[in-house]
């Protein structure tokens, strides 16, 4: 499962280094083999401080390198900031689309590009002291969420899969001459929480299902992307919508696509503390990206409303979907 030196005792995937050296591990799973991947790293004890990163091997095929994504002194400070990480601080690396972001408890601490790396390993470096409990557990198919509906219209939720959606005929008594409508999840997008995707399970026979962003009032007769304050990627016609109006056209999707939408936050200095958990500032100017099946097919810049950005959903009469909110978590 991985390769520790001699300076590193590790039991299961609890690691500590009691040396006065210092020592590291590699883990064997490959990080730029999938999409959106996470893993994780409870500090037990700081000691003298740590390093996060991967080993990775170009696609040219040149010499392994080590790639730091993150180091943490004995005093829990990262990239000269003040003190962020402590003992029981937790370390999130989450990869989506070969993005590497990583956050010390809910703060973004650094972001790193892959997609130039043919492998990407994770590793850990481990200075006298430090005791880390890593965890590769958990991933796009297990992450546990805790994602509730915000507001919804003539859609049905299918147990026992809570994130399975359902538009079997309209039952929508604010538009009753409306054949499509809209699912609002209470999480506000975050730099923790940035991505959610949706895979297209049934179709009806005019079947458009939407997938983007829309502020909290957004109505749920509307599909993301005809509201003033919301984009959104429509699988019929691949058109990403913007405030109402045609941005581009985009791929289109049909049955067993998988349809992802995301944020890309601008890089924020380390020495001033973020929002509550992270929620980009009113006013502000962020890049929402889609995907199909994991590669991305377009971006719109977008202005973040008061109150920030909700995952938003739309379904035509016949259509089923079900929404995974597990890569954005953390």
């Amino acid at each position: 499962m991985w390769e520790c030196d001699d300076k590193v005792c590790c039991d299961g995937y609890y690691l500590t280094n009691p040396t006065t050296d210092a020592g590291s591990a590699t883990f064997s799973k490959d990080f730029a083999q999938f999409p959106h991947v996470v893993f994780t790293i409870h500090v037990v004890e700081l000691g003298s401080g740590f390093k996060v990163g991967f080993v990775s091997s170009p696609q040219d095929g040149g010499v392994p390198e080590k790639i730091q994504l993150l180091e943490v002194t004995g005093e829990g400070s990262v990239a000269g900031s003040h003190p962020i990480c402590k003992n029981e601080s937790n370390i999130t690396v989450q990869v989506t689309d070969k993005q590497v972001a990583v956050y010390v408890d809910d703060m973004t601490v650094s972001n790193y590009n892959i997609k130039h790396e043919k492998t990407a390993h994770p590793h850990l470096t481990l200075a006298p002291g430090a005791a880390l409990l890593f965890d590769m557990s958990l991933s796009l198919s297990n992450v546990a969420t805790s994602v509730t509906v915000l507001r919804k219209q003539g859609i049905t939720c299918t147990n026992p899969d809570p994130y399975t959606f359902h538009l079997d005929a309209i039952s929508n008594t604010l538009n009753k001459d409306s054949t499509s409508c809209s699912v609002i999840f209470d999480r506000v997008i975050s730099a923790k929480h940035h991505f959610y995707q949706l895979k297209i399970v049934e179709c009806g026979a005019d079947s458009a299902v939407g997938i983007g962003l829309a502020d909290r009032s957004h109505e749920p007769t509307k599909f993301p992307g005809w509201k003033k304050k919301s984009c959104g990627y429509h699988s019929d016609d691949g058109i990403l919508y913007k405030k109402g109006h045609h941005n581009k056209v985009m791929p289109t999707c049909v049955i067993g696509d998988i349809m992802g939408c995301g944020i890309r936050f601008p890089d924020r200095d380390l020495n001033v503390p973020p929002r509550g958990n992270g929620e980009p500032i009113r006013g502000e100017t962020v890049e929402v990206y889609f995907t199909k099946n994991a590669q991305e097919v377009g971006d719109v810049s977008m202005t973040v409303p008061e109150g920030g950005f909700y995952p938003t959903i739309g379904l035509s009469e016949g259509d089923r979907v079900s929404v995974d909110f597990s890569a954005a978590s953390g």
